[in-house]
């Protein structure tokens, strides 16, 4: 009987399951990353032989550049046994300016999801400053517009 991982590294060397096992050799190289790169590290992908890292700061740019010679000499020697059958010429980066989306797990949502949350104008304003006590003034006058409509 075969366990889980058996199972992967079969299917892994199989023709219609090559992104897989590029999945798998870019996992294995993002893990000779220092930790805090590691975790900068948005996703990775293999093209024209050369793998993309991209990352969610300007940052981490920085640090890649400072230490991928150190890691690409050992790489181009010592290929790991996940990225034998692929070729990597050359590891590049760049920052993705996009925002990250994080979905929760259990009801499929996202952090970014807002709610009309109705703030009351119930508030205690004992300030001693006059302008300010305007403007908290102001503000409570708005607050009990928007929940009487």
């Amino acid at each position: 009987m075969k366990n889980s991982q058996q199972i992967l590294s079969s299917l892994q060397n199989r023709s219609q399951f090559k992104k897989l096992s590029n999945v798998f050799c870019i996992k294995k190289i993002q893990t000779l990353f220092p930790q805090p790169l590691q975790q900068m590290i948005v996703y990775g992908y293999i093209q024209n032989k050369t793998l993309y890292f991209v990352l969610s700061h300007p940052w981490a740019k920085q640090e890649f550049h400072h230490i991928i010679q150190s890691i690409k000499t050992p790489l181009k020697q010592f290929t790991p046994k996940e990225c034998e059958n692929i070729e990597i010429t050359d590891i590049k980066a760049y920052v993705s300016h996009k925002p990250r989306q994080e979905i929760d797990l259990y009801t499929g949502a996202s952090s970014d999801e807002e709610f009309a949350q109705r703030a009351q104008a119930q508030f205690i304003n004992d300030t001693t400053d006059e302008q300010l006590h305007a403007i908290f003034e102001d503000i409570r006058d708005i607050l009990s517009k928007k929940n009487d409509k």
